[in-house]
C-alpha cells in the first residue's frame, strides 16, 4: 500500500511538471510512478503512468517512444479489462497521429475510442473525442466529415449554445439535401425556426 501512495504522489508530480512545461522532469516522475505500482501490482497505476509518458513523449516529438509507451499501456488495458483507460489510450493515439499528419490512423483510433465510451455510456469522454476528430477533419478540409463529427459533441437534454443551434440547422440541411434528417435535429429546429 506505501508502494501505491508513492506512486500516486508521484504521478501527481508529474502532471504538475507537465503542466509547467518542464516535459524531461514529467517524463522523470511518470517512469518513477510507473516503477513503483509494477512493484505494488497496482496495474491501473501502471496504465496512467505509461500513458502520461506517451503524452510527454508526443509533446517532444519523440515518436516511437510515445507509441512504445502508449501500447504498452494499451496492452495491460487487455489483460485487465479496462475499457475506460483503453478508450482514453486510444484517444491519445490519434492525438499522437494528428500531431504526425497522419490523418487516417489518428481517426481510426478515434473511432475506436469512440465505439468504447459510446458502449460504456461515457458521453463526455465520447463528445471529447468527437470534437478532436472533427478539429483534425476541418484542418484537412474535409468539412462534411468535420460537421457530421462535430454533431457528436452537441449536448443531449442541456440548452445548446448559439453555436450548437446552428450546427443543427445545418445537419438539417445537409439532410435534406442528401438523405433523411436524424430526428434529434429535426423536430426541435423546426419549432426554433417558427419562434424566430
Amino acid at each position: 500500500m506505501a508502494q501505491e501512495t508513492k506512486a500516486s504522489d508521484m504521478l501527481e508530480q508529474g502532471i504538475d511538471a507537465y503542466r509547467a512545461g518542464e516535459y524531461e522532469e514529467a517524463l522523470e516522475a511518470f517512469e518513477q510512478a510507473r516503477n513503483l505500482s509494477a512493484e505494488a501490482g497496482h496495474r491501473e497505476g501502471e496504465i496512467e503512468s505509461l500513458g502520461s509518458m506517451g503524452v510527454v513523449c508526443v509533446e517532444l516529438e519523440r515518436w516511437d517512444d510515445a507509441r512504445r509507451f502508449l501500447d504498452e499501456a494499451l496492452s495491460i488495458c487487455e489483460e485487465t479489462g479496462d475499457q475506460l483507460n483503453k478508450g482514453k489510450l486510444l484517444g491519445n493515439l490519434g492525438m499522437m497521429y494528428a500531431r504526425q499528419d497522419d490523418e487516417e490512423s489518428a481517426v481510426e483510433a478515434y473511432e475506436q475510442a469512440i465505439a468504447i465510451f459510446e458502449e460504456m455510456g461515457e458521453t463526455a469522454y465520447q463528445k471529447d473525442i468527437a470534437r478532436q476528430m472533427s478539429k483534425l477533419q476541418l484542418k484537412r478540409k474535409s468539412f462534411f466529415d468535420a460537421i457530421f463529427s462535430y454533431r457528436d459533441t452537441l449536448p443531449d437534454d442541456e440548452e445548446a449554445t448559439g453555436t450548437q443551434k446552428m450546427a443543427r440547422k445545418l445537419f438539417r440541411l445537409f439532410g435534406r439535401m442528401s438523405g433523411p434528417v436524424p430526428e434529434e435535429f429535426d423536430d426541435e429546429d423546426e419549432q426554433e425556426d417558427d419562434e424566430e
